[in-house]
């Protein structure tokens, strides 16, 4: 028999009656993936419409309509999620129980206490107010025990402190997105919106109230970086969609304070440089530690920490208490860079499967490629290995690479009008002797679906010669994928020979192995040689995966890898020279130097 408890949701929205709401989904269905979905939905039409209005009035209520349109969008994708969730469909289901709490805790290795809501509440399929709300506390006993609380929005203790000394309300992606929250834009009256961080959350969020924000609404991001971790050709290519939407971007430093400055806050950062600010939105990460700390994980012998959680093995087994396993985003296991929805589904199934089956059954419950996409319009996506991880492990000339902008293609051009193309690329990265996938970037406006193919040719092992061997339809926008990989598999000998026949297949695969043969001769596998080009490749992937910050002529960033920017000898001059003017460097010029100190 399987319980699973799940904790209740208060909404205070209506202050005078608050109610205990009982949904399943987490974060994803109720406060992230969908709501943001649908409000980018709508920001799409909004920025699509192109309206102009002749006054200030009617400019605010053609504002106001995209921001109700927007809200109402949310709240019914939400019910119709929820709908499909219904926990009282649950109560049909032999030896399942479902209890939601207000609290619980472990109290020994196989007892747990919870305070639950009178189960005939929640099968009716309402809520109910806090103040006719029946609990009940109990101790449950159990002998297995599977941890999935997921992770919640971490807010920086100094600058929240900060910002409610100077007045300035603060929100996170959970309280803005959460159904009937949007109120809170509907009735602000702020003029400048500072979105402080720079992960896909801020990144989605910035260009979606910039294209619903009334006119005279300043929406900012401040961040050290966009969509750190990931490559900066993705980086580059956010940065050019949100300075597209008039987001204002501050990068390469943190916001530390919030103060008064002439009567008016702002936000300060490391630079001592400020931004006008009258509402901040957190987006700094997610972290597991509160709803962790709350379970009292110690009297039952689980080890844990508060970046990253639950102490587990590839099993998603605890490592100090066998009987207990997690999954989703407390699970330790679990990189942080792949702790995303579709992957929490993934762990979750797999975790059960562990716990459930004999030993001989189980296997490792973590999945090797998650996608990784930031819903951006257009959308901005990775998977597999990023070119800095590919220049640790094969050196900068030890793999095969191939980007190219859609800009100038034919898909591009017949669309030039409809949409936005300045930014989008694809990008494949492959082994040089294989030519199996390694890992891919792509911006565009199917870049998540591109992604997911790229994701099932990493899955199987797919070479470039097999992409390139699978027909795509023209124009699609997977047709570039299948330029790329044509490209990257006909670039040798052995590509070429692959298309011709059985026999030419045949005399490709003979050379290919001639060249591993050929690598072993090049004494590369010699303990100093292997060190020294370890150390080569640690210094190229650094410069890979930091850059520079840059001023254009149109006033928004724009970003120069380290690494190209010494590969280009005038210009590695240039950001060095102390009476440069032709390049604006806004940050990293410091960092540059250092790194280029480091390679000894």
């Amino acid at each position: 028999k399987t319980l699973l408890i799940e904790r209740a949701h208060i909404d205070r929205t209506k202050n005078n009656n608050p109610m205990v709401e009982f949904d399943v989904g987490g974060d994803c269905t109720n406060s992230a993936c969908v709501p943001s979905k649908a409000v980018r939905s709508i920001a799409k039409m909004s920025a699509a419409s192109n309206i102009d209005d002749d006054t200030n009035q009617d400019a605010r209520e053609t504002d106001r309509k995209w921001l109700k349109l927007a809200r109402r969008q949310a709240n019914e994708a939400v019910g119709k999620v929820r709908g499909r969730e219904d926990s009282s469909r649950i109560g049909d289901v032999p030896n399942l129980d479902l209890e939601f709490v207000q609290d619980c805790h472990f109290v020994s290795d196989h007892k747990m206490k919870i305070t639950s809501y009178d189960n005939s509440t929640w099968l009716e399929g309402n809520g109910v107010s806090v103040a006719n709300a029946t609990l009940t506390e109990k101790i449950i006993s159990s002998k297995k025990f599977i941890i999935a609380t997921g992770a919640s929005p971490i807010l920086p203790e100094a600058l929240t402190k900060a910002a409610t000394n100077a007045g300035v309300p603060y929100l996170t992606y959970r309280s803005l997105l959460r159904p009937n929250s949007f109120d809170t834009l509907l009735d602000t009256t702020a003029k400048n919106i500072v979105i402080v961080g720079g992960g896909a959350t801020a990144c989605e969020l910035g260009q979606s109230l910039s294209r619903l924000g009334r006119k005279d609404l300043n929406v900012s991001i401040a961040a050290p970086a966009i969509l750190p971790g990931e490559d900066v050709t993705l980086q580059e290519a956010a940065i050019r969609i949100l300075f597209n939407d008039n987001c204002h971007l501050h990068l390469g430093h943190r916001a530390v304070d919030v103060i008064e400055n002439g009567g008016s806050p702002v936000l300060v950062m490391t630079d001592n440089s400020s931004i006008p600010v009258d509402c901040i939105i957190f987006c700094t990460g997610r972290s597991p530690e509160s709803s962790l700390k709350s379970l009292h994980l110690d009297k039952a012998g689980i080890a844990w920490t508060a970046n990253k959680g639950v102490t587990v093995n590839s099993y998603l087994r605890s490592k100090t208490a066998r009987h207990v396993y997690a999954s989703g985003d407390c699970a330790s296991a679990v990189p942080p860079r792949d702790r995303r929805s579709i992957h929490a589904g993934w762990t979750g199934f797999n975790v059960v499967r562990n716990a459930l089956l004999p030993w001989f059954l189980r296997s490792r419950a973590t999945h090797p490629f998650v996608p990784r996409v930031a819903y951006l319009d257009p959308e901005v996506a990775g998977a597999g290995m990023s070119a800095a991880e590919c220049i640790l492990r094969f050196g900068v000339d030890g793999y095969d690479s191939f980007l190219v902008p859609e800009d100038g293609n034919d898909r591009a051009d017949v669309e030039s009008r409809e949409r936005f193309t300045d930014a989008n690329f694809v990008e494949l990265r492959a082994e040089k002797i294989s030519g199996r996938l390694l890992g891919a970037s792509a911006c565009g406006p199917a870049a998540a679906e591109i992604i997911n193919e790229v994701c099932l040719a990493l899955v199987n092992r797919l070479t470039v010669r097999q992409i390139a061997r699978t027909l795509h339809a023209y124009p699609s926008h997977g047709y570039l994928l299948y330029r790329i990989s044509t490209a990257l598999a006909m670039q040798k000998i052995s590509g070429l020979l692959a298309g011709c026949g059985v026999f030419g297949r045949f005399l490709g695969a003979q050379l290919r192995n001639f060249a591993r043969v050929a690598t072993i001769f090049k004494f590369k596998w010699l303990p100093w040689k292997k060190q020294s080009m370890l150390k080569l490749s640690r210094w190229q992937a650094t410069g890979s995966s930091n850059a520079l910050v840059l001023q254009t002529e149109k006033g928004g960033p724009s970003l120069l890898s380290f690494i190209d920017a010494y590969n280009n000898e005038t210009l590695c001059t240039q950001i060095l020279s102390e009476n440069n003017t032709s390049l604006h460097i806004h940050h990293g010029k410091r960092e540059f130097t250092e790194w280029l100190d480091a390679k000894g």
